[in-house]
């Protein structure tokens, strides 16, 4: 009865055959992984440990990053209040890590907001793998869609000195790009020194009289998330930092 041992052979291999995954089931099965999530802030140390665990993952494993915004507003605004920057964070993985700009993301989504009611939105950091789908989101800009414009000319320690002029100039930018957002920020090390309370109220004057919503544009005091010099010591920062988000012409939010 060869023949019957010879049939039950060829089945027995055509159903291993059938059980294996077909070329590219693998990459379809395959999801993103939430790799760091951010509620209230993170230190430049944190954060960079975290990129470079993640840049550290398999390269099919994060072939996209993708960097998440947990908020119920337009994605422009809420990276422009997330904490940390998701900005800084994507830059991370392009100018140290050799990401193409196309293969970082920025998505927004209201599936993930914090369970306490907050004014910062929750940022987290995916890794995608190669062929996954990036995690769910209502809105998506990739890296090069994106610019933050600096608009002092007089730069001085973590800020600019004509902030009142970049403030007249964030103005005039906000009004010729309608979808743009303004932000004004007061980095500081350890508190806020006076001078910089000082001049984050009067920038805030000057922006309240110009006439914008204020969905258009924020000013606030932020932790500097970068190095410290410790000798010889950093000093408190005594002047804001004026900057336009825009878009590019890479292409639109979707």
């Amino acid at each position: 009865m060869w023949w019957l041992t010879w049939r039950s052979g060829i089945a027995w291999l055509f159903g291993l055959i059938s059980a294996l995954p077909a070329a590219g089931q693998t990459d379809q099965l395959a999801k993103s992984s939430l790799e760091a999530r951010y509620e209230s802030g993170a230190s430049y140390y944190q954060l960079t440990e975290d990129a470079f665990r993640i840049a550290g993952l398999k390269s099919s494993d994060r072939d996209v990053i993708a960097v998440r915004v947990c908020s119920s507003e337009p994605l422009l605004l809420a990276m422009a209040k997330g904490l940390p920057a998701p900005f800084t964070i994507a830059d991370a993985f392009v100018n140290r890590y050799a990401y193409v700009p196309d293969k970082v993301f920025f998505i927004r989504s209201e599936d993930c907001l914090p369970s306490k009611s907050s004014s910062t939105p929750a940022v987290e950091v995916w890794a995608v793998p190669k062929g996954a789908a990036l995690p769910p989101r209502i809105e998506t800009l990739t890296f090069n869609q994106i610019r933050a414009v600096s608009l002092g000319r007089i730069p001085a320690n973590r800020g600019v000195r004509d902030y009142r002029a970049a403030v007249r100039k964030l103005v005039d930018g906000l009004k010729e790009t309608p979808e743009s957002i303004g932000v004004v920020v007061g980095y500081y090390l350890e508190r806020p020194s006076r001078m910089l309370r000082r001049r984050l109220k009067e920038a805030s004057a000057l922006l309240q009289h110009s006439g914008l919503p204020p969905n258009r544009y924020m000013v606030r005091q932020q932790a500097w998330y970068d190095e410290v010099s410790v000798n010889p010591p950093d000093t408190e920062p005594q002047y804001p930092d004026v900057f336009l988000v825009e878009m590019t012409g890479a292409g639109n939010a979707k």
